[in-house]
This record gives C-alpha cells, sequence and structure tokens, in this order.
C-alpha cells in the first residue's frame, strides 16, 4: 500500500474523510470573501460615520481643552471639512456639490456646539441625528443589496469534478441563449455584430431606437476620438447591413450634441415617392417663415421669407431641367401672394416662357432683358427711399431694419434662370445686371428687399462671375434638387457635408414617376425631401390673394413700363453712381473710350457717354 498523503492524514496520520478535508478550509474561504465583500460594499457608506466621528472628536477636544488651545481642534476640524468640501466640489458636479456644501457647514457648526457644551451634551446628540438624517442620501446612493449566496454554500468541494452536461440541458442552454437573443432589437444586434466590432465605426453603439410610419430612427454614438461626419462615408456598408435599396439611409448631426453622435434615419418604404399637395397659406407673420418640403421622415422644412428682427432673407433654388425649380418657384409666389406682407415681383430670363403662368398675377412682370433692367433698377430706387424711412425709425428709436408689414411689406424679387441675365459673352455685356443684383442682395435686408435666384448651376460663373452674389443668396434659404455633376452638387454646400451628392439623386422612382422636387434644403435637418405641390397659381383660393399697396415712401417711385423699351438716358446710373463708377475706372487707368468704360464699369452705352459728358 501506498503511504498516505499530507491531504489524506489527520494530526495523527490517521485517514480523514473527504468532507472532513474541505469542512475547515471551505469555512475559512467564505469567512474572508464574506469579509472582503462587506468592506468593498459598504467602505463608501462609512464616509458620514468617520464625518460624524471627526465632527465630534474636534468638538470634544475643544471642550476639554482651555484658552486658546481650544482653537487648535476647531482650526483642524474646520480645515478638514474645507478640504473635504473643495475635493468633492472639484470631482462632483451639480446637486452634489450642494450636499457636499451642507455637509461641510454642518460639521463646522457641531465643532463649535460640541466645544462649547461638551461631548456628551445634547449638542453631541443632536449631531448625531442630523448627521444620519443628512448621511441618508449618501447611504442609499452607495447601498448595496446582498447576493443570493444560496448557490455558493451548496457548491461541491473542489476536489470533486463537475458532471458533463446532458445533451438535454445543452439544449435548453441552447434555447434559452435563443431567446436572450430575440429580446435584444434585431436593429441594434446586428449594428453591433456587423458595424460596431470592425470597420471605419468600430466601437460604436446603436441607441434610443425611435418608429415612425415609413421607418426608424436611432441614435449613433462613435468611440472617443471619433466624429459624426465619418458615418457618412458608411452609409452604404449601413445599408448593406439592413438590407435597403439606396436612398434609405439619412446621417444627420444632433443639434447641440457631441461630436460622437448622429442621428439615423432608415426607411424601409419611400414616402416621397408619393405626391404632397400644398394644403394652403402657411406664411407665418410670427415667424417669416412657410412651409414648402416634406422629407423623408414627415417634417415640414420652411422656406424663410425674413427673420423677425434681423431684416429680409435672400434665396438660391437650382437645379437641371426638370428637377422641379418652377414648381418651388411656384410655391414661393403662391405663399407670397396670399400675405398681406409681401409684395412678389418677377424676372423671367427665359423671355417669359419660364413662369407664364405669373404673368399679370404679381405686381409687375419683366419677361426680357430690357425690362429686367428698368424692374431693378427700381427695385434700387425703392430702396433708397425705405433708407429714409430707416432713418426715421432708427431717430424714433426702433430697430434697424425695416419690419415686414402690411404699411411697409416685404419685395419680393423671383429671378428665374438667372444665369441668361448674368452671364455675359461676346455679344452681350451683363454686368449692369450683375452689379444691380450685388447691391440689392448687400443692401437689400435690412430695407425689406429680397431677391430669389434659380438658375440650373449655382456656380459663380453662372451668377456673373460673382462670388459676392453667390454668398450672399447662400447665407439665405438655399434649395439643392438634382443636377448631372458632381461638382455642381457641391456648390450649393456651405461647408458641411451633404448627406449625398446631388448628382446621384435619381431621375425616376422605382415606380417610374419623375423626381420633381427631390432634393434638400440647407437647413439645420440635412435630409432628403420633397416639395410640395401646387399644380398651378389658379389653386390660391379664393379670396386669399391679397392686393398689398407699397409703403406711402416708395409708392412715390412710379413703376417702370414694362413695354421692353429702354429709358431714355438721364446721365444717371442706378441710384446716381454712373459718374463715380466712370471716374474710377479712368483713375484705374481705363482710356475714355465708350466702349472700354462699358467693358470695365458694366454700365450700359447711354450711361456711359452721358457720364463722359462731365469730363469734358
Amino acid at each position: 500500500m501506498s503511504a498516505p498523503t499530507k491531504t489524506e492524514t489527520g494530526a495523527n496520520n490517521a485517514p480523514v474523510s473527504g468532507a472532513e478535508v474541505q469542512d475547515v478550509p471551505l469555512a475559512e474561504h467564505a469567512w474572508v470573501k464574506e469579509a472582503r465583500r462587506l468592506a468593498k460594499n459598504h467602505a463608501l457608506g462609512l464616509i458620514p460615520v468617520g464625518a460624524m466621528a471627526g465632527t465630534w472628536a474636534a468638538g470634544a477636544a475643544a471642550a476639554t481643552a482651555t484658552m486658546p488651545t481650544d482653537l487648535i481642534p476647531l482650526g483642524a476640524g474646520a480645515v478638514a471639512a474645507a478640504g473635504a468640501y473643495g475635493y468633492a466640489h472639484k470631482r462632483t458636479t451639480g446637486y452634489q456639490r450642494v450636499y457636499a456644501g451642507i455637509a461641510a457647514v454642518a460639521s463646522e457648526m457641531f465643532q463649535l456646539g460640541i466645544g462649547a457644551f461638551g461631548g456628551t451634551s445634547w449638542a453631541a446628540a443632536t449631531m448625531v441625528l442630523v448627521g444620519s438624517a443628512l448621511a441618508l442620501p449618501h447611504w442609499v446612493r452607495h447601498s448595496v443589496a446582498d447576493p443570493d449566496v444560496t448557490a455558493e454554500r451548496e457548491l461541491p468541494a473542489p476536489s470533486a469534478a463537475l458532471p458533463a452536461p446532458s445533451p438535454e440541458a445543452e439544449l435548453v442552454a441552447d434555447s434559452e441563449q435563443h431567446e436572450d437573443e430575440e429580446a435584444a432589437d434585431e436593429r441594434q444586434v446586428l449594428w453591433s455584430e456587423n458595424l460596431g466590432k470592425t470597420g471605419p465605426l468600430a466601437g460604436s453603439c446603436l441607441d434610443d431606437l425611435t418608429e415612425f410610419a415609413y421607418g426608424w430612427s436611432g441614435t449613433v454614438t462613435l468611440a472617443i476620438r471619433g466624429h459624426w461626419h465619418s458615418i457618412m462615408n458608411s452609409k452604404k456598408d449601413i445599408l448593406s447591413v439592413y438590407d435597403l435599396p439606396d436612398g434609405r439611409v439619412f446621417i444627420e448631426a444632433i443639434p447641440d450634441a457631441s461630436v460622437r453622435k448622429a442621428r439615423l434615419t432608415v426607411l424601409t418604404s419611400d414616402p416621397l415617392q408619393s405626391v404632397n399637395r400644398w394644403e394652403g397659406p402657411g406664411l407665418n407673420p410670427s415667424t417669416g417663415n412657410a412651409p414648402v418640403m416634406v422629407t423623408a421622415d414627415g417634417e415640414k422644412l420652411k422656406w424663410r421669407f425674413w427673420w423677425p428682427g434681423s431684416g429680409a432673407t435672400h434665396g438660391l433654388v437650382s437645379g437641371v431641367n426638370g428637377s422641379g425649380k418652377t414648381k418651388v418657384l411656384d410655391l414661393i409666389l403662391t405663399e407670397a401672394m396670399a400675405s398681406d406682407r409681401v409684395v412678389p415681383y418677377v424676372v423671367d430670363g427665359g423671355e417669359g416662357a419660364s413662369l407664364p403662368q405669373w404673368r399679370g398675377k404679381v405686381k409687375e412682370f419683366a419677361e426680357n432683358p430690357v425690362d429686367a433692367r428698368k424692374l431693378l433698377k427700381y427695385l434700387l430706387r425703392v430702396m433708397d427711399r425705405r433708407r429714409e424711412a430707416l432713418k426715421r425709425q432708427a431717430r424714433s428709436g426702433g430697430a434697424g431694419n425695416l419690419e415686414p408689414s402690411p404699411e411697409m411689406p416685404l419685395i419680393l424679387c423671383v429671378i428665374d434662370e438667372a444665369h441668361k441675365l448674368l452671364m455675359s459673352d461676346g455679344e452681350t455685356n451683363n454686368k449692369d445686371v450683375k452689379r444691380m443684383c450685388e447691391k440689392l442682395t448687400q443692401e437689400g435686408r435690412k430695407f425689406g428687399i429680397c431677391l430669389v435666384l434659380a438658375t440650373q448651376v449655382p456656380s459663380a460663373t453662372q451668377l456673373g462671375g460673382s462670388t459676392v452674389l453667390r454668398d450672399q443668396l447662400k447665407g439665405g434659404t438655399v434649395i439643392g434638387l438634382r443636377v448631372t455633376e458632381r461638382t455642381s452638387g457641391n456648390m450649393v454646400s456651405s461647408g458641411a457635408p451633404m448627406p449625398e451628392f446631388l448628382h446621384e439623386l435619381p431621375a425616376e422612382f422605382p415606380n417610374g414617376k419623375a423626381t420633381h422636387g427631390l432634393g434638400y434644403m440647407l437647413t439645420a435637418r440635412m435630409i432628403r425631401a420633397r416639395s410640395l405641390l401646387i399644380d398651378s397659381p389658379d389653386e390660391l383660393p379664393e379670396g386669399t390673394a391679397v392686393d398689398v399697396q407699397l409703403d406711402l415712401d416708395s409708392a412715390q417711385e412710379p413703376v417702370p413700363a414694362m413695354d421692353g423699351i429702354p429709358d431714355e438716358p438721364d446721365g444717371e446710373d442706378l441710384d446716381g453712381s454712373a459718374v463715380d463708377a466712370v471716374a474710377h475706372a479712368i483713375e484705374e487707368g481705363c482710356p475714355k473710350r465708350a466702349g472700354d468704360l462699358m467693358r470695365a464699369t458694366g454700365l450700359p452705352m447711354p450711361a456711359v457717354k452721358a457720364a463722359l459728358k462731365e469730363f469734358k
């Protein structure tokens, strides 16, 4: 027989049963583990007890000492309380700082009370009661439930081998795991397994899922050092993970949220294939805007005519032929016609073929370059008259902008096919039109005058080479519809990345219908949208159109006749600055020849010739 091992014999080398071997070590292990658990779980709960003990000790020490020795424990206690509050103030925020401050002040007060009346006085008893009350929120916050240790106590001896699970037990475990996975949202599971583990979105998670009629949305949170822009680069991966066609996933920044967070909108069906019709006048005088587009998740996007207290806003609508620019302009003009705060004018760069439905309906309709110049000059003269009205308003303590009202309405000038009027070539010189538009966009806002230009490509070239004009327009409301070139779509953006390139917008929906009005409005929500449909301006409800008169000062400026006949030269250009423009060109070295000065200043020939008379 082999000699018994140390673990198999007792003190007298007598054999001991397995149960006897395990009793003592298991008890010792349980005691140590329980002590560690109590120390870990209740360490924070002992902080108030230590604070009350320290408060009593400082007060009791002061009570037994004599002046000025009693100030030493009180000073030490005050420093300790202040230090504890300073530590809490550095590590916590909000109500926790207030809580720590109350506790510190109470500690100092009870130190003084116990020092004055003794360590066994009513002050010490009151400290225990008040201190326990103050400690209650701390104890509740840091309480830890006792764990269920029944299973631990029933564990077999470590030396005993656990039996292998039976096939039936494995089936039950697999079934329970499958039920747990089904309980978790499948969309979050797909994100975690396919996007959150590896690749550019590693470490990200999907939360706050919300359903709506055509799909769902959620919040994507990236790992530290991530930026929501990077999610846009993974849009194709997201489409693939959720098995969706193109154009069904949209990424947006969340206002006032961390740059690591973004709103994810997923469409399970496309509501924009259905036409959303205009429901009637919606221009709100208190906000200065009106709904013109509806997003993929059903929100209305609004065109801003003016900012209350800050003046008019200009606008830009871009898109190729067939993208729906005209329908957007119809909607803007219809809202203007239905309001008693707006007077609409139209300049048709297509010589009357782009917006013929508005001839005879708006205040003035210019359908050729000659009439366009007349109308723009008229608006500049109205602006000068309103300048005097603004000065009077300022002298009486009013605001620095004219607020649209029935007495002083907003003047809206819509220019369709603007590139035809702004671009110059070997045969035409349209610099004067460009200069007038620049002046109106730069100065018209505060005088209640705004321009809305529609063009196929919002490039500086199509705007007469004027980056000033393009920047002023992009500072207002911008709608970008379908284009054919990638660079063309980038021109409407003001720096923030577009959720998709405008040239990627389809010309047809899967149901075969044209995508008229499909695009983006550059607002706080960068999500695919479609303009509301108004078939014809004749849809304006009976009695809705408002005949708004210009203010008294503006009305004194006679409206030029829209007859295609050039005005007689009077030696003045626009607002009387032709002579100054010619003088400046001559100072810059331009020859005193009418043709050279016309090209240098952008002025028409009659105005240049009239201005040259001043230099003879």
